[in-house]
């Protein structure tokens, strides 16, 4: 083969290696790919009731349905409380919780308040009812993103005990006195 023969197999191997694309592995993601973020996590618990006012019940003499109307007073005040681990107030976890969950909370109730309950009640029936609030435990998780693109957990904020429902009528329809529930 000729020189010139020889340059012109030795042009067309460096084109073809010019036109293929140039290739690169990363077996491990850099820093930039997850930066390492904090954030927050509310968990949430199953509700449980607390009494706020006394029961009261009637029989309803009637041999039809009767709407049975009660007025009840509140006995004792409640308050959502907060138990702090890493920090923040009442007013922070109750922020904290309200933002990333569907519940709205109470901070306190009223002693002395009347509110109006209701009840279909059948003839010859007793109908009772308990005015309540609804309480629910909230966690407050701190969590970070990690440069592996996981999560690692930091620790909880802290632990809110809201007031999720406020007045909750707690009711009970027997052929005798009953106890309304929950």
């Amino acid at each position: 083969m000729s020189i010139r023969g020889g340059a012109i197999v030795g042009s067309l191997a460096l084109g073809v290696g010019l036109l293929l694309a140039p290739s690169a592995s990363a077996d491990v993601q850099g820093p930039e790919a997850c930066p390492p973020d904090v954030w927050n996590k509310v968990v949430s618990f199953a509700p449980t009731y607390e009494s706020i006012g006394n029961t009261a019940g009637k029989r309803n003499a009637s041999p039809t349905s009767a709407i049975l109307r009660y007025d009840l007073s509140t006995t004792t005040t409640k308050e959502t409380k907060w138990g702090a681990e890493l920090g923040g107030s009442v007013s922070w976890g109750i922020g904290e919780v309200e933002a990333k969950t569907s519940f709205e909370i109470t901070n306190s109730t009223a002693k002395g308040v009347t509110f109006a309950n209701t009840m279909n009640v059948p003839g010859g029936k007793y109908g009772y009812t308990t005015p309540k609030i609804e309480r629910r435990k909230f966690v407050v998780e701190r969590w970070q993103d990690t440069s592996t693109c996981g999560a690692r957990k930091l620790g909880n904020v802290g632990t809110l005990y809201g007031i999720t429902a406020y007045p909750f009528f707690s009711e009970c329809v027997a052929s005798s006195a009953c106890s309304p529930k929950p």
